[in-house]
């Protein structure tokens, strides 16, 4: 049985917070489920449009990060995401860290995309009383 801990981003502008919601149901068959924050509304990084609806979550039991990709881009299609369409985001699943058994270890992903340095996800982390550590 998988042992992994996944600390995820999910976020959408799209539809208020249902396709978030949605999307957690969505996450159950992967793990053990639980969202560490309340979804919060945001308003959009740079140049994006609206306010984004955002949550953590921690996935517990779940795959290794190579089967886990494929299946959170399979959830994300299907809820509508249109990877052409950078203004409407109906959902968008992001691994932010694992836990290695003694603390929150940044995603090498999320590291290059600099996720833990937007002011969204520091005020989430904060929240949680996550603090993930950089590589």
């Amino acid at each position: 049985m998988s042992t992994n801990s996944w600390l995820l981003l999910l976020g959408s502008n799209h539809d208020g917070e249902t396709r978030v919601r949605k999307a957690i149901l969505k996450l159950v068959p992967l793990g053990a489920v639980r969202a560490l924050t309340p979804i919060r509304s945001f308003p959009a990084d740079g140049d994006g449009v609206g306010q984004f609806h955002n949550v953590l979550v921690r996935i517990d039991q779940a795959p290794e990060r190579d089967e886990l990709v494929p299946r959170l881009k399979s959830i994300e299609d299907a809820l509508g995401r249109d990877r052409d369409d950078a203004t409407n985001i109906t959902i968008d699943i992001d691994i932010l860290a694992r836990h290695d058994g003694k603390a929150w270890q940044i995603d090498p992903h999320a590291q290059d995309k600099g996720e833990l340095h937007r002011a969204m996800v520091q005020t989430l982390l904060r929240q949680a009383g996550i603090t993930v550590t950089a590589l």
